[in-house]
C-alpha cells in the first residue's frame, strides 16, 4: 500500500508539472519537464532530489522564496513567465553548467549580494535585482563574483536601485554582459579588481549604464575591458576621501600598453559628474593598447572628457573619438585626477 502510494504522489506531481509548463519558458534540455518548487524548503529540496526524473530543471512557482540556498550541481532554475517569482538570496558555487531565467531579486537586505558566484559557469537570462539594501557598510551589492575562477554570462537583465555597487568582480574571470542595464547603484555601477597575475576579461555589449554613482565602470589591475554598442548616461558626484569623483569609465592596470587591453567602440559616454574617461596606467610606458571607435563623449557638468595619467599617451589615441567637447581641457590637465583604487574586501 506504501508503495503504490509514493508511486501515486510521483505520479502526480510529475502531471502537475507537466500541466504548468506553459508558465515557464523552459530549456530544450528540460524535455518539457520540470520538478516545482513552492517555497525555500522545497527548493533546497530540488536542489538535491531532482535530477534523476525532472533533467535537472527546476521551475519555481509565485510568491517570494525567503531564505537561502547555494547551488552546488548542475541545474537550471526558472521562474515563472509572468515575473511573479521572487528569490531572497542565491548562492552558486564550485559548479558548471548553471542555468537561471525568469526571476528576480526585490527589496532585500543583504551583507554579500544577492546572488554571490565562486569557481562556476552561470548563464542567466531575464534576471532582475532591484531595490537592494545593505545590512553593513560591505553590503547591499545585486551580484559578486568571486573566489574561484568563473565564467558568467548575463543577458537581457536589469539591476536597479541597489545602495552598493551593481555587480562587483574580484578575481580572475570571464564575464560578460548582453543587454544589460543597471541604474542608480549608490556606489558603482560595475566595479571589477583583480590582483592575480592572471588577466581577468571583461565584455559589455548592448548594455546601458544609468544614474549610478561615483564610477560607472571601473577596473583595478590585471582585466581586460571591451565595451561595443553601450551607453554610459549619468554619473552622480560622490565626495571619497575628501576629494569629488563622478566618472564614465575608470580604468587602472599595468598592461594598458598592451593590445586588447582596452576596447571602446560604437559607444557613448554622458552627463557625468566629473570626468568620461581616466585611463591610469600605473606608471606603464605608453598607451596602444587602448583603442576607441566611434566614441562620443559629452556632458554639461562634467570637466574632463579623456584623461591620461601615469603613463605617455599615443599619439593615435584619440584618432576613435568622434566626440569629445573636453579635448582641450584633457591637454592642459597637469595634476592627476584623484581615482578610487582601494581593493574592497569582502564580508
Amino acid at each position: 500500500m506504501d508503495k503504490f502510494l509514493f508511486i501515486l504522489a510521483s505520479v502526480f506531481v510529475l502531471s502537475c508539472s507537466e500541466n504548468r509548463v506553459s508558465d515557464y519558458s523552459l530549456a530544450e534540455e528540460c524535455g518539457g519537464k520540470c520538478y516545482v518548487a513552492h517555497d525555500i524548503n522545497s527548493l533546497q529540496d530540488a536542489l538535491v532530489n531532482s535530477a534523476a526524473v525532472f533533467s535537472n530543471c527546476v521551475c519555481l512557482e509565485s510568491g517570494v522564496f525567503e531564505g537561502s540556498v547555494t547551488v552546488g550541481r548542475q541545474i537550471r532554475i526558472f521562474g515563472r513567465k509572468d515575473g511573479s517569482t521572487y528569490l531572497e538570496s542565491l548562492a552558486v558555487s564550485d559548479v558548471s553548467g548553471v542555468f537561471l531565467r525568469d526571476f528576480s531579486f526585490k527589496n532585500i537586505s543583504t551583507d554579500p549580494a544577492a546572488l554571490f558566484i565562486s569557481g562556476s559557469s552561470v548563464e542567466m537570462e531575464n534576471i532582475s535585482f532591484s531595490g537592494i539594501s545593505a545590512s553593513s557598510v560591505f553590503g547591499g551589492r545585486g551580484i559578486v563574483i568571486s573566489g574561484k575562477e568563473s565564467e558568467v554570462l548575463i543577458r537581457n537583465s536589469k539591476i536597479e536601485r541597489t545602495d552598493g555597487t551593481g555587480i562587483l568582480i574580484n578575481g580572475s574571470h570571464k564575464i560578460t554582459l548582453e543587454n544589460v542595464k543597471v541604474s542608480k547603484c549608490g556606489f558603482a555601477a560595475l566595479w571589477s579588481q583583480n590582483q592575480s597575475e592572471k588577466r581577468g576579461f571583461l565584455s559589455v555589449s548592448g548594455s546601458t549604464f544609468s544614474d549610478n554613482g561615483a564610477a560607472a565602470i571601473e577596473i583595478l589591475g590585471n582585466t581586460a575591458l571591451q565595451i561595443s554598442g553601450s551607453s554610459i548616461e549619468g554619473v552622480r558626484k560622490r565626495e571619497v576621501s575628501l576629494e569629488t569623483v563622478g566618472d564614465g569609465i575608470v580604468v587602472k592596470n599595468p598592461f594598458l600598453s598592451e593590445s586588447g587591453s582596452v576596447a571602446i567602440e560604437d559607444s557613448s559616454v554622458s552627463d557625468f559628474a566629473r570626468a568620461g574617461i581616466i585611463l591610469d596606467g600605473d606608471d606603464s610606458t605608453a598607451f596602444p593598447g587602448a583603442i576607441f571607435k566611434n566614441l562620443s563623449i559629452s556632458s554639461d557638468a562634467g570637466s574632463f572628457g579623456l584623461v591620461v595619467q601615469n603613463a605617455p599617451e599615443d599619439k593615435a589615441l584619440r584618432d576613435g573619438i568622434a566626440r569629445n567637447s573636453f579635448a582641450i581641457a584633457d591637454m592642459k590637465l597637469e595634476e592627476e585626477l584623484f581615482i578610487i583604487d582601494t581593493f574592497f574586501e569582502l564580508q
